[in-house]
């Protein structure tokens, strides 16, 4: 395969075979000989080290230095080791970002990658109806009926049952700085953790800190995020939308199905609203505003259902309610 293939083939495998940035950002992870490594996973250590007629020693060094990288990850099952790449863009992209050695290059060309090239990906993600990459986890103080709060859409729950905490940097406002909000504010959580401490990208915490951090982040007008999948949650993401790449595409029509919203929807009690403007001004997504009646108005379809507006008015006015079923949260 000729050199450059192999990079065009890498950025294929990731939905983004067309891209001019992707092939330079994986020439900066990887050489040209650890590109057809990765070309050719998954596979264990000892596969490797046959198929490219190294010692296993050999490959299993540069496994590991791509795995600091962010280019190759570790799946351990009975005891062995099998080597896999990115399983989509996202992961990719925030792996990478954390990779401490990183030259000031490869974030520039991330910065570029997400103004250029990304929207395309999330117009077909929008278009034909793709599984959204991450959903909303509501705030639920601010829900009516909160014994119909599900274990997954509760971050004090997902934290409390998780086997492992760790906090790490902000991959979105890292690189694209658009605001003064907290850094070191992304909760990983089970696997996630157990991921970004071996790899060094993040430290334990334990449960209180993490509490703290939501908590602050709340405060900040940070919109708690995390995987739209099956199975228990690895992250739980406090984004901005200035910077964040979920909530900044999800106010775009064409782009807004990287997002799926929670399960509930602001209600509005305008008999109670004395129009303070607090909950225009902290909406994520400009969906609340206030109207020349001095009364705040909900446009429903633009609402994902965060609640930061509820938190912060001091009447409570606002309070979110249950509009999709159990069944919108995969299970």
């Amino acid at each position: 395969m000729v050199q450059q293939d192999v990079y065009r083939e890498l950025s294929k495998k990731l939905m983004m075979e067309n891209s001019t940035v992707l092939p330079r950002i994986w020439k900066i992870v990887c050489t040209d000989k650890e590109a057809e490594i990765v070309n050719a996973l998954p596979g264990t250590a000892e596969e490797l080290a046959r198929k490219f007629e190294m010692t296993q020693e050999d490959m299993l060094s540069i496994l590991q230095e791509l795995y600091h990288r962010g280019a190759v990850f570790e799946a351990v099952r009975d005891g062995v080791t099998t080597y896999r790449m990115p399983r989509h863009m996202l992961q990719f992209h925030d792996a990478t970002t954390l990779w401490k050695e990183a030259p000031e290059e490869l974030f520039g060309l991330w910065v570029e990658f997400d103004n250029t090239e990304y929207p395309a990906l999330l117009e077909l993600v929008t278009q034909v109806k793709m599984p959204s990459f991450m959903r909303v986890v509501p705030i639920g103080e601010t829900i009516v009926q909160k014994n119909q709060v599900l274990a997954r859409e509760d971050a004090l729950k997902m934290l409390e049952s998780a086997s492992a905490i760790a906090v790490t940097t902000c991959v979105c406002r890292k690189l694209h700085k658009k605001c003064d909000k907290s850094l070191e504010v992304c909760l990983q959580i089970n696997r996630g953790a157990e991921y970004t401490i071996k790899r060094g990208t993040g430290r334990k915490i334990d449960l209180a800190e993490a509490i703290e951090i939501l908590k602050r982040s709340q405060e900040e007008g940070l919109v708690p995020l995390t995987e739209n999948m099956p199975g228990k949650s690895n992250v739980i993401c406090n984004c901005c939308t200035c910077c964040c790449d979920m909530l900044r595409f999800a106010k775009d029509s064409k782009t807004k199905g990287v997002l799926a919203p929670s399960r509930y929807r602001v209600s509005v009690n305008s008999g109670a609203c004395t129009g303070c403007g607090l909950c225009e001004d902290i909406c994520p997504m400009g969906a609340v505003t206030v109207g020349s009646d001095d009364i705040a108005a909900l446009d429903a379809e633009a609402c994902i259902g965060c609640g930061l507006c509820a938190t912060v008015c001091p009447i409570e006015a606002l309070s979110l309610f249950e509009v999709r079923p159990a069944d919108f949260i995969p299970s």
